[in-house]
C-alpha cells in the first residue's frame, strides 16, 4: 500500500474526529445555553373580576407553563372576587395540580373569589404595604349575602383547602359567615406563640377539663363581622408565609432568578372574551328588548339585526368557553322560531309563544353551565346560579320593554320606528288599551299596506301611518286593507275585497 495514501487517510480520519468533537461541544454548549435561557417560573396576573372566561384563560396559561417544562407559576392577585362558581372552578383546578407549584402573591388585594384561589394555592405571599385578603361571603344578584345553603357549600370548600394547606379552619369559616365568632386560645404546657383558633360554638362544646387547660384567650373575630386581613394579620394568623416589600424580594424568597421569571399576559382575544363574558346577562336582556322592538314594529330590521347579534355574541362566548354546545343553540333557535310564528303568523293563541320562551330560557340556562342535569351539590349550586342569571336577564328585559312600550314614541333616536305624529297623544288606560284621538272614526277606512303584514306590519290611511295587524292572513306590500276594529292595543285590519 502506498504510504502517502495511508497518511492522507489517517489525516482525514483525524480531521473527521476533530470536527465531530467540535460539533459535540457546540451542541453541549447550545444545550447549556438553552437550559440557561429556560424560565424558572411564569407570573400570571389576575386583575379584575373572576369570570368563566378569566378562569379558562388562567388555566390555559398554567397548561402552557407545564408544556414548557416550567413547574412554578406565581398568580399575582388583584381582584375583588367574581362569580362564585367560576372562582370555585379555578380554585379546584389549582388545588388538584400535582406537578405544578402555584404560588399566590396578593398584590395588592384578593377578596372573595381571590382569597378562595389563594387558599387553594400551594402557599401565599402578600404585599407588606397594601396587601389585603378575606371576606369570602357569597352574595346574590342584589348584592346581599346569600342564604345558608350557599354559605354551607362555600364554607365546606374553603375548609377543605384550609385543612389540606394547614390554615386555621375556624378563621376560614369567619370569612364566609359573619355570625361566626372566633377566639385564639393558648393551652397549658404549650410553647409561647403556639395558638389554636376555635369558634364560639367549639369553645362552648369543650369539657370543663379542656377549658381548664386554657391559659390565654383572645377574641379575634367578633360576631357580625366578616374576617378581612392586612399583611400583618395574614402572617400572624398563619395564612401568608411572609409579607414581602417587592417582587424582587418575592423571587428571592422563592429561590428564583428575576431574569429568568417571565410574565404571561392575556391575549387580545382572551381579554375581549373576558370583557364580553362579564356582560353575558346584559347581552340576553338587550337581545330580548331589541327583538321585541322588531316584532312589534316589523320592517325596520335594525333592532332585529342587533338583537340577533347580541345572542350570536352570547353563544360565541359560551361556545368558546366550552359551556354551550350545538344542543343549546338548536333549542334556542327552535324557541325563537316558535315565538316568531306566534307573533307574526298566528297571533292570539299564546301557546306557541309560551313554549318558545320556555325553550329559549332553558337553552340560555344550559349555556351557563357545562352539564345538562345537576348530579352533585356543587352542580346544583351552579344550576341555581344559572337560573338566577337568566331570570334576572328576563326580568330586566321585561322592565325595559314596559318602559319602551310607554315612551318609545317620544324617543328621538327611535322616532323612525314609530310615527310620533300618530302616537304623540296616545295614553295607556287602566286595562292597557292604547287610545288614539279620531281612531274610532277610522273604522272601515281603506288604506295601503306599506310593509308586508305577516300578520303585523304598517299601513297608510290618507296622511296617517299606523301599526296594524291582520287576523292571520298574509297581506302583500301594496295591497289595500280595511280597518275592522280596535282590539286592545292592536289595530285589526283585513284585506279589502271591494272594488
Amino acid at each position: 500500500m502506498d504510504v502517502r495514501y495511508l497518511n492522507h487517510r489517517i489525516t482525514a480520519l483525524h480531521l473527521a474526529g476533530i470536527l465531530f468533537a467540535l460539533a459535540l461541544l457546540a451542541g453541549l454548549a447550545s444545550g447549556a445555553a438553552r437550559a440557561e435561557e429556560q424560565p424558572q417560573a411564569y407570573v400570571v396576573k389576575i386583575d379584575g373580576g373572576i369570570s368563566e372566561a378569566y378562569t379558562e384563560a388562567v388555566e390555559r396559561k398554567i397548561e402552557f407553563a407545564r408544556q414548557q417544562g416550567v413547574h412554578t407559576v406565581v398568580l399575582e392577585l388583584n381582584t375583588p372576587g367574581g362569580y362564585l362558581q367560576d372562582s370555585m372552578d379555578l380554585a379546584d383546578y389549582i388545588f388538584q395540580l400535582k406537578d405544578m407549584d402555584v404560588i399566590a402573591y396578593v398584590h395588592p388585594q384578593a377578596f372573595s373569589g381571590g382569597t378562595m384561589v389563594a387558599l387553594a394555592s400551594k402557599e401565599i405571599l402578600i404585599d407588606a404595604t397594601v396587601g389585603m385578603m378575606g371576606d369570602v361571603a357569597p352574595v346574590n344578584q342584589a348584592g346581599e349575602i346569600a342564604g345558608e345553603k350557599i354559605q354551607t357549600v362555600t364554607r365546606e370548600k374553603l375548609v377543605s383547602f384550609a385543612r389540606a394547606r394547614g390554615y386555621p379552619a375556624a378563621l376560614v369559616e369567619a370569612m364566609v359567615t359573619k355570625e361566626t365568632e372566633v377566639f385564639r386560645i393558648q393551652l397549658q404546657s404549650e410553647p409561647e406563640g403556639s395558638y389554636h383558633y376555635v369558634t364560639a360554638a367549639q369553645l362552648d362544646s369543650m369539657t370543663e377539663e379542656e377549658r381548664a387547660r386554657i391559659v390565654n384567650r383572645k377574641l379575634i373575630v367578633p360576631a357580625g363581622q366578616l374576617l378581612t386581613m392586612d399583611a400583618h394579620d395574614a402572617v400572624e394568623y398563619g395564612f401568608a408565609r411572609k409579607a414581602v416589600e417587592s417582587p424582587q424580594e418575592l423571587y428571592a424568597l422563592l429561590g428564583l432568578d428575576p431574569h429568568r421569571v417571565e410574565r404571561l399576559y392575556l391575549t387580545a382575544s382572551e381579554r375581549l372574551l373576558t370583557i364580553v363574558d362579564m356582560f353575558s346577562p346584559l347581552l340576553i336582556a338587550a337581545g330580548l328588548v331589541l327583538l321585541f322592538i322588531e316584532m312589534t314594529h316589523p320592517g325596520v330590521w335594525l333592532p332585529g339585526a342587533l338583537g340577533v347579534a347580541c345572542f350570536v355574541a352570547f353563544f360565541i362566548v359560551k361556545y368558546s368557553l366550552h359551556y354551550a354546545r350545538m344542543l343549546e343553540v338548536i333549542i334556542f333557535l327552535i324557541g325563537l322560531a316558535l315565538l316568531l310564528l306566534e307573533v307574526l303568523f298566528l297571533p292570539g293563541h299564546g301557546a306557541l309563544a309560551i313554549v318558545g320562551v320556555a325553550l329559549m330560557f332553558i337553552s340560555l340556562v344550559l349555556a351557563f353551565q357545562g352539564f345538562t342535569i345537576p348530579q352533585t351539590r356543587g352542580q346544583t349550586l351552579v344550576f341555581e346560579y344559572s337560573v338566577l342569571k337568566v331570570t334576572g336577564s328576563f326580568a330586566a328585559a321585561g322592565v325595559a320593554i314596559l318602559i319602551l312600550a310607554h315612551y318609545l314614541p317620544s324617543l328621538p333616536l327611535l322616532s323612525r320606528i314609530v310615527l310620533r305624529a300618530d302616537l304623540a297623544a296616545a295614553h295607556v288606560g287602566d286595562m292597557g288599551e292604547v287610545h288614539m284621538p279620531g281612531l274610532s272614526a277610522m273604522v272601515g277606512q281603506v288604506g295601503i299596506a306599506i310593509t308586508p303584514l305577516r300578520p303585523a306590519g304598517r299601513a297608510e290611511f290618507g296622511d296617517r301611518t299606523l301599526d296594524v295587524v291582520t287576523e292571520g292572513d298574509f297581506v302583500e306590500k301594496g295591497a289595500r286593507v280595511q280597518i275592522l276594529e280596535m282590539r286592545g292595543s292592536r289595530i285589526v285590519v283585513t284585506l279589502y275585497k271591494g272594488s
